[in-house]
């Protein structure tokens, strides 16, 4: 249950189309298109219709920034993305109560609000529960402040209670489903996660540390033991060429075994591959079965295809202060960006689910980065 009220939709489910980039523009735009209407409607009772058309941009800029944050090759949708969002949405309220106070417009026909409830609203999908009612507290807040200042001296009917109650009830509305969208999504995203792929215990099982190719090193230093024995039992006595033969295998058999045991997962792949890791502390190990398999996908897709280079592929990984591993992995293709992102994509979005602020960035040298969470 924590889990859900603390992961975004996006971060459980990024394939879905609720989670792309394109949400964002299209609530901005349905907040748009329903105050052109409005305005049209009521276009002798606003103080001011210019200002209304000009606090429009600002939830259009909102659900552009928004978009422009949530991009798949972008880190992680994070608090102050959203803040910017909602002060350009505030900000456009603001214009609007601007061109309303003064004029004889009925509170129930103010359209910032609904504007600002989608503003709201567009979060959902890339905000966790919790993020969703922080964001909403000072979002309704402001809209019902704003609402009983602009209409009160202007409305008879109403009580000062009903208009502010008027005035932040799209929004308060878009927080609920907001907020009941987040934690849905993500409890039934994760329930069904789950069932489909069972525990973690079940993959770590398998010791890492201790791939074939390793075992088969060790396998032949120690197929030399037994006949050296059993040459030593047959004669009866041990030689000074017994005991050189005899130092020199354990000298070979501690060496394998020193580099079994200081080899982590991604040095394997790296011996295999001809890619180049820096990871003098074996923090790859702190990943987990899902993290490994994804990263390993994206290693191994990318180093099939023709177009790169095994020796340019570096992955380094170092320590940070927090308890965190950050993680970059710089590929130098020469693809354009279209097909770079097709290159990506499946494993991409695997390991997006598992790691935390992963991104990319273009170039002539494609550098992904992420960063492992801490006490895993």
């Amino acid at each position: 249950m924590r889990r859900a009220w603390t992961r975004s939709p996006q971060e459980v489910d990024p394939l879905s189309w609720f989670a792309g980039p394109r949400v964002p523009i299209l609530f901005s735009g349905a907040a748009v298109a329903q105050g052109i209407v409005i305005v049209t409607l009521y276009w002798d009772q606003w103080s001011s219709v210019l200002l209304q058309f000009l606090a429009m941009p600002f939830f259009l800029a909102a659900g552009l920034t928004t978009s422009a944050n949530t991009q798949p090759n972008r880190r992680q949708f994070a608090p102050h993305h959203a803040a910017i969002a909602l002060l350009l949405a505030v900000g456009g309220l603001l214009v609007s109560a601007l061109g309303t106070s003064g004029g004889t417009l009925p509170v129930t026909q103010w359209w910032t609000g609904i504007a600002v409830a989608a503003t709201l609203a567009s979060l959902a999908p890339y905000s966790s529960a919790v993020q969703m009612i922080v964001y909403s507290i000072p979002a309704t807040l402001v809209t019902g402040f704003v609402g009983l200042a602009v209409f009160a001296p202007l409305e008879h009917f109403w009580s000062p209670t009903a208009l502010t109650v008027i005035s932040l009830g799209p929004v308060l509305i878009g927080a609920v489903c907001g907020t009941v969208f987040s934690y849905t999504v993500v409890d039934k995203t994760l329930a069904l996660l789950d069932t489909s792929v069972g525990s973690e215990e079940s993959f770590l099982k398998v010791d890492p540390a201790a791939p074939s190719e390793q075992l088969g090193s060790i396998a032949r230093v120690s197929a030399r033991v037994a006949p050296f024995l059993a040459g030593v039992a047959n004669a009866g006595r041990i030689t000074p060429s017994d005991r050189a033969l005899a130092a020199q295998i354990a000298r070979r058999l501690r060496t394998e075994l020193v580099s079994v045991t200081s080899r982590s997962w991604l040095d394997v792949v790296a011996h295999e591959t001809g890619m180049v890791v820096s990871d003098p502390g074996r923090l790859a190990d702190r990943m987990n079965e899902s993290q490994r398999a994804a990263l390993r996908g994206l290693l191994v897709t990318a180093l099939e295809n023709s177009v790169v280079d095994r020796s340019t592929v570096l992955i380094e990984l170092r320590a940070q202060p927090d308890g965190s591993t950050a993680v970059a992995l710089s590929i130098d293709v020469d693809l354009p960006e279209g097909r770079r992102l097709v290159l990506l994509a499946p494993y991409y979005l695997t390991l997006k689910m598992t790691v935390d602020d992963l991104s990319w960035d273009n170039g002539e040298n494609m550098l992904v980065r992420f960063r492992i969470p801490p006490g895993q």
